[in-house]
């Protein structure tokens, strides 16, 4: 393996900026953008993803986890059509409460930072 160089690095941060992905999603019938966030702000929505946490908890974090990734779901339009309480409402009601599709976007965001099957959620 070849020694990294300052310049590579330079570069690389040249080259970095606004990273996003589409993901099919089936239920909805054509593909989302999902835009990388700051690895903090993941991190910081996945504190809480400790040995005891209910399916329940999980599936919050990963409504709130895709509604933070996802930028179509913050507009408050969509979430008025709804009728979301509260704004995380619209992942499941949009995706209507389907667990493939949610894990399909969940994980595709994993896939942004390293991780291929949302480790962080199984533990």
């Amino acid at each position: 393996m070849a020694k990294v160089t300052l310049e590579q690095l330079l570069e690389k941060k040249l080259a970095d900026g606004f990273k996003s992905v589409d993901v099919p999603v089936e239920s909805l019938g054509g593909e989302i953008t999902i835009v990388k966030q700051p690895l903090t702000t993941v991190i910081r929505l996945l504190d809480d993803s400790g040995a005891d946490v209910t399916m329940s908890e999980r599936m919050a974090q990963m409504a709130e986890l895709i509604y933070t990734c996802v930028p179509l779901f913050k507009n408050k339009e969509l979430q008025a059509k709804y009728e979301c309480a509260e704004p995380y409402d619209v992942v499941f009601k949009v995706l209507d409460d389907n667990l493939g599709d949610i894990e399909t976007i969940a994980n595709a965001i994993f896939g942004l930072y390293g991780m291929d099957d949302g480790e962080l959620l199984k533990k």
